[in-house]
């Protein structure tokens, strides 16, 4: 199995070291297997863990997996299937979307990198495509080594759209400045109103789209997010994204501050997420 071969490469690598006083779990988060059970969602996307997660087969078209060292690359069926869909769609036009962090193989919070990203139901993908002659090194696929992009090529408006558009989608956060040129655009790949609804402007997002998917079906202990306002989020509500306040909301946590939220969160887990650190 593909998700094996991973286990070994991440496995190698350690998250954190013991002296920041963490749970003794942390240091084997990216290398532990998930829970031999059926696939379930479960609590709110930032407070929640994932039974039964399941990863990718390496038979998926047009797929670029990166950051595997991280060891975030599970996720719920659901979401797996709609990557694949995407793939599929970029492959039979030679290309390949790049895919960043889903979950850990359990689900949880992880220590840096995402509020959420929690219960298998949320995914990065990367605004950079590639062709089909681009076989990138691991370095590469780095998140270091991926650049903001200052416009949305056509590229980009097809993976948004094709997202955007998908029953299983709940929302996608992308950068501010994007999502008002999303809501000024014209051109043929044009959002509909209701695939400009599920574009919610987020600090940050300026390489990257982030899809989260709605609870799924067979996870009744999923918590869904509040229900986007109405509207299609090109009004006042977008005009605050470029104030001063949302600039100062900006501001990146400090060490301490992410180490106390991390330890917040594990105490806080729903009762069903005690397997989140077992060995």
């Amino acid at each position: 199995m593909f998700y094996k071969i991973l286990i070994l490469t991440v496995s190698l690598f350690s998250m954190m070291s013991c002296s920041h006083n963490l749970p003794d779990f942390t240091t084997r988060l990216s290398s532990r297997l998930p829970t031999d059970s059926k696939a379930e969602a479960i609590g709110e996307y930032s407070l929640g863990c994932l039974k039964g997660a399941q990863t990718f087969s390496g038979m998926e078209k047009g797929l670029v997996l990166s950051q595997m060292k991280r060891g975030r690359y599970w996720g719920h069926p659901d979401l797996i299937k709609l990557l694949s869909r995407a793939g599929e769609e970029f492959y039979n036009s030679n290309k390949k979307i790049i895919i960043g962090d889903l979950s850990q193989s359990r689900g949880g919070p992880t220590l840096s990198g995402h509020n959420s990203h929690q219960s298998g139901l949320d995914v990065d993908v990367w605004f950079k495509i590639l062709t089909s002659q681009d076989h990138p090194s691991l370095r590469d696929l780095e998140t270091k080594e991926m650049k903001p992009i200052d416009e949305l090529g056509d590229d980009q408006l097809k993976l948004i759209k094709f997202m955007a558009q998908d029953s299983t989608v709940e929302r996608i956060f992308i950068n501010p400045s994007f999502k008002k040129k999303l809501c000024l655009n014209s051109g043929s790949l044009k959002l509909t109103a209701e695939e400009q609804h599920k574009m919610r402007a987020w600090w940050g997002h300026d390489d990257h789209i982030h899809v989260r998917i709605k609870c799924p079906s067979d996870s009744p202990l999923c918590v869904p997010q509040r229900p986007i306002p109405a509207g299609n989020g090109c009004g006042e509500e977008l005009n605050w994204w470029f104030t001063d306040e949302a600039k100062a909301e900006s501001a990146e946590a400090s060490w301490a501050e992410l180490k106390s939220l991390y330890l917040e969160k594990i105490i806080k887990l729903p009762a069903q997420c005690s397997f989140y650190s077992d060995t």
